[in-house]
C-alpha cells in the first residue's frame, strides 16, 4: 500500500495510493486514450501538431517512469480537463498554471521533469517556498510520489492556495483512481516485465537482409515513443530503443539502418523472408515484402533493383521472392540521414513494429501510438550468435551502452563555471562526447575511440563513429565562429570519396549535387589549385550561391589549430589555418537556414573515416577577428586541475549529461558536500553562493531515469562576500 502524505502546516491530510477500490479503467502505457474516451473533458479529441493529449502524456509519463494517473489527476485539479466539457483555451494552453510554458505539451513536459526530480534522492527533507513568503519543510517518510506532487503544486501559489490544491488533488485522485496507482519502474532490468514466450514463437520469421560475413554497423534505433518519420509528424524529443536504451540515433525513427563500411553503395540486400514484392521509387528506391499473418517489409534508399523487378518498378505488381533471393543493392536514394545505408522496417497489418521486439521496462510505449503494434522479437533462431540478433534474455550480458563514460556506474556528464557570453557551444571530447558548453543531447552510433589530446586529455579519433550534435540554440548563422584543435595523420585513408569531413550541416543533405542549406568545413583530396586543401563549404538556397572557400593543405602531421567565420550581413566568410588567415571572400549569399545537427567528422551522405583527432571544438555566436583568433591558436591548453576564480556572488553553470538508457530526471547542485533539493535536469542554472572567501569544491549530482547517479566537482576560489544562496535553472519557453 502506497501512501500520499500531504502536510498542511500543522494538519496532516491522508490520501492513500494503492489501496483496493473499485475503478472502471486504470491507465497505464496504452491506456490513457480509452480513459480519456469515459471522461466528460475535451482531452480526448485534443490534438497538438498531430499528437493526442494522450499518446504526450503517456510519452512523457513512460519516458520518466512516472505513472500517467498522475498526470490526469492533476489536469483535473488544477483545470478541470476530465470533467469540464469546456474549460476553455487557457486552460487547455496552461493547465497546470502560467509558471510554466505556454502549449499542453510544453507544460506536461514541464510537469514530468518537475514531478520526477521530486521523486528524489534527497540528502534532507525538501523546502517548499511559496509566493506568500511562507515556507514549509516536508517530511520524508511518505511515498516519493506525495512529495514530488506537492512540490510541484506548490510552483506559483500561496501557502493557502497550495494548501486547497493538495487537498483537492486526494479528491480526485481517489474520485477517478480509488486510490490506486499503477506503477512504472524503470529501474527494472530489461525482459522483466514481458511474458516468457513459449518456444513454438520464442523466435521469428526473419533472416538477416545481407549475405553472411557481411560487415555491418548499426546506425540507428527503431524509436518506441514514437516513430512517426511515415507520417511527417514532429518527434517528441524522447529516444528509446528495444532495450530502454535512450542517447541513440533517432527521434521518430520507425525503423533500423544499417551500415556496410566495406562497400557503402553497392551492397547487395536480400528479402528476409518469403512473399510477394513490390519495387517503389517514392522518396528513393525501395522495395516492400508482402509476408504472410499480416506483415511486410522494407527495404529504403536502395541504389539499384534486381533484375526480377525489369519493367515493373511503380507498376503495383508483385515478384514473388524466397527468403534470401536478391532484390536490390545498398545506396543513398531518397531522404538519407547520416551515410548511405539499408533501412530496414517492419509492419503488421499496416502498423509499425520493431524486428527486435521490447525489452525495456514495462510495456512496449510504441502499442500507445496508433500507428504501432507491441513488438516481439522476429528475427530467426537460426540467426543467434550472428551480429546482433541474439535475443537480449539469452545473451551473457545485455550489451553495455557505447558511449565512453566518466562514471562507472552513472550517465557522462560536464559542468562548466561561467562559460564566456559568446561562447555558445564547447566540447572538448575528454574520453567522452558530452559537450561542456552548449544545449541538446548528442546523438551517437557506433563505439567512439578517444586517442591522446592535445595537452593531457583525450581526444576524438574521426573514424566510422558517427556523431552529431543539434544546431538550435548552438550555432548563429547570422555570425559566428567555429574553432577546433585537429592532429593531421601521416597519411589519409582512400575511400570512395576524396574528401574528409571535419564537421557539416545541412537542410537538404540528398539534395545532390547542389546540398541547399549546408555549412561544412573538410579537406579535399583534391582542390580547386589541384592539390590538397581545406575547404569552408556554404550553399544557400540555390547553385548560384554555392561557395567552396579553398586554403592549400600545407599542415605538417601534428596538432594545428583551425577557425572558420561568417557575416551574413556582409556575405563574408574566412579560413583560418594555426592562426593565420588562409582564404577570405565577401558578397556572397550564406544559408539561412541548415540541418537540425551539426555532424562530426563526416557529412550527412558520406565521406568515410579520415584517421584526424578532434580536440576543443567550440561555437562563438560572433564573427571573430583576426587577432582573437591567433590568440587562441597559440593558447596553452587549460588546465583543469586549477581552481575557478570566482569574484561574483552569482555564478552560471553550464550542465550537460547523457544516459544512455533514457534521460537525466535530477540535477543536485552542492557546495562542500551539502547537496540541494533535487530539480529538473535542464541545459544551464544561475547560483547565487553562500560561502566564506576561500577554495570551495561546487558539485553536481545528475540522476538518471535509471537511478544511477554521477557526481562532478569543480575545485573554486571564492575572492567576495556571498551570502544567499539560492538558484534557478535558465530556462527558455
Amino acid at each position: 500500500m502506497r501512501y500520499l502524505l500531504a502536510i498542511l502546516c500543522l494538519v496532516s491530510l491522508l490520501v492513500s495510493l494503492g489501496a483496493p477500490g473499485e475503478v472502471a479503467a486504470q491507465p497505464g502505457n496504452g491506456d490513457v486514450q480509452r480513459f480519456l474516451e469515459t471522461q466528460p473533458g475535451p482531452l480526448k479529441q485534443l490534438r497538438e501538431d498531430g499528437r493526442t493529449a494522450a499518446s504526450i502524456i503517456e510519452s512523457a509519463a513512460f519516458y520518466y517512469g512516472l505513472s500517467p494517473q498522475i498526470h490526469l489527476a492533476l489536469l483535473e485539479t488544477t483545470a478541470g480537463l476530465l470533467s469540464q466539457t469546456d474549460p476553455g483555451d487557457e486552460a487547455l494552453q496552461s493547465p497546470f498554471g502560467h509558471t510554466g510554458p505556454l502549449g499542453f505539451a510544453a507544460q506536461i513536459d514541464w510537469a514530468t521533469r518537475e514531478l520526477r526530480a521530486g521523486l528524489g534522492p534527497y540528502s534532507r527533507p525538501p523546502t517548499l517556498r511559496f509566493t506568500d513568503g511562507v515556507t514549509l519543510t516536508l517530511t520524508l517518510d511518505q511515498s516519493p510520489e506525495g512529495v514530488a506532487v506537492q512540490r510541484f503544486l506548490a510552483n506559483g501559489r500561496t501557502s493557502t492556495e497550495w494548501r486547497a490544491a493538495v487537498e483537492r488533488f486526494g479528491e480526485v485522485f481517489a474520485a477517478y483512481f480509488a486510490n490506486q496507482l499503477v506503477q512504472i519502474d524503470p529501474s527494472r532490468p530489461p525482459g522483466e516485465n514481458l511474458p516468457t514466450p513459449t518456444e513454438s514463437t520464442r523466435y521469428g520469421f526473419l533472416l538477416q537482409p545481407w549475405p553472411a560475413g557481411t560487415r555491418v554497423e548499426h546506425l540507428a534505433y527503431f524509436d518506441h515513443v514514437y516513430p512517426t518519420v511515415d507520417t511527417g509528424l514532429p518527434g517528441n524529443g524522447y529516444v528509446v530503443n528495444y532495450l530502454g536504451q535512450g542517447g541513440v540515433q533517432y527521434d521518430g525513427h520507425d525503423g533500423h539502418d544499417y551500415h556496410f563500411p566495406d562497400q557503402p553503395i553497392g551492397t547487395p540486400i536480400l528479402a528476409a523472408a518469403s512473399g510477394i514484392a513490390y519495387a517503389r521509387t517514392h522518396r528513393g528506391n525501395g522495395v516492400v515484402i508482402l509476408h504472410d499473418h499480416g506483415y511486410e517489409t522494407v527495404y529504403w534508399h536502395l541504389d539499384g533493383f534486381a533484375e526480377i523487378f525489369a519493367g515493373l518498378i511503380d507498376r503495383n505488381t508483385g515478384v514473388p521472392v524466397r527468403a534470401g533471393d536478391f532484390i536490390g543493392t545498398s545506396g543513398r536514394s531518397g531522404f538519407v540521414r547520416g551515410t548511405p545505408h539499408l533501412h530496414f522496417e517492419v509492419r503488421r497489418y499496416g502498423r509499425q513494429v520493431d524486428p527486435y521486439g521490447w525489452y525495456g521496462p514495462g510495456p512496449d510505449p510504441c502499442s500507445a501510438y496508433a500507428g504501432c503494434l507491441p513488438s516481439v522479437w522476429l528475427w530467426h533462431a537460426s540467426l543467434i550468435g550472428t551480429y546482433n540478433f541474439t535475443p537480449p534474455d539469452l545473451r551473457s550480458a545485455v550489451p553495455q551502452p557505447t558511449q565512453a563514460t566518466h562514471a562507472q556506474h552513472g550517465p557522462p556528464a560536464t559542468v562548466t563555471l561561467n562559460p564566456p557570453a559568446d561562447l555558445l557551444f564547447a566540447a572538448s571530447f575528454d574520453g567522452h562526447i558530452v559537450q561542456e558548453v552548449g544545449r541538446g543531447f548528442a546523438a551517437t552510433s557506433g563505439t567512439a575511440r578517444f586517442e591522446q589530446g592535445r595537452g593531457s586529455d583525450q581526444a576524438l579519433l574521426l573514424n566510422r563513429f558517427e556523431l552529431d550534435y543539434p544546431t538550435e540554440g548552438n550555432l548563429n548563422l547570422a555570425q559566428g565562429t567555429m574553432s577546433l584543435w585537429v592532429n593531421v595523420p601521416d597519411s589519409y585513408p582512400q575511400g570512395t570519396i576524396p574528401r574528409h569531413y571535419l564537421l557539416a550541416t545541412s537542410a537538404n543533405p540528398g539534395a545532390a549535387p547542389v546540398y541547399p542549406g549546408t555549412l561544412a568545413l573538410r579537406r579535399d583530396q583534391v582542390g580547386p589549385e589541384g592539390g590538397p586543401a581545406w575547404v569552408f563549404w556554404t550553399t544557400a538556397d540555390d547553385e548560384a550561391s554555392r561557395d567552396l572557400l579553398a586554403a592549400p593543405d600545407t599542415l605538417a602531421p601534428g596538432w594545428h589549430h583551425l577557425a572558420i567565420t561568417w557575416d551574413a550581413a556582409t556575405g563574408s566568410k574566412a579560413l583560418y589555418l594555426d592562426g593565420t588567415l588562409a582564404a577570405a571572400t565577401t558578397g556572397i549569399t550564406l544559408p539561412t537556414e541548415v540541418g537540425s545537427r551539426l555532424h562530426i567528422g563526416r557529412f550527412t551522405n558520406g565521406g568515410g573515416p579520415s584517421n584526424m583527432i578532434l580536440d576543443e571544438l567550440q561555437i562563438f555566436d560572433h564573427a571573430m577577428e583576426a587577432e582573437a583568433i591567433e590568440r587562441m591558436a597559440t593558447a596553452l591548453p587549460e588546465d583543469r586541475t586549477m581552481p575557478v576564480v570566482l569574484t561574483e556572488r552569482t555564478i552560471r553553470l553550464d550542465t550537460n549529461a547523457l544516459a544512455a538508457d533514457g534521460g537525466i530526471v535530477a540535477v543536485q547542485l552542492g557546495l562542500n558536500d551539502q547537496l540541494e533539493d533535487p530539480q529538473p535536469y535542464y541545459d544551464a542554472y544561475r547560483w547565487t553562493l553562500e560561502a566564506e572567501p576561500g577554495l570551495h569544491e561546487l558539485s553536481v549530482r545528475y540522476t538518471d531515469r535509471l537511478n544511477r547517479t554521477t557526481i562532478v566537482t569543480r575545485t573554486v576560489l571564492i575572492e567576495a562576500e556571498n551570502r544567499d544562496r539560492i538558484w534557478l535553472p535558465l530556462i527558455v519557453w
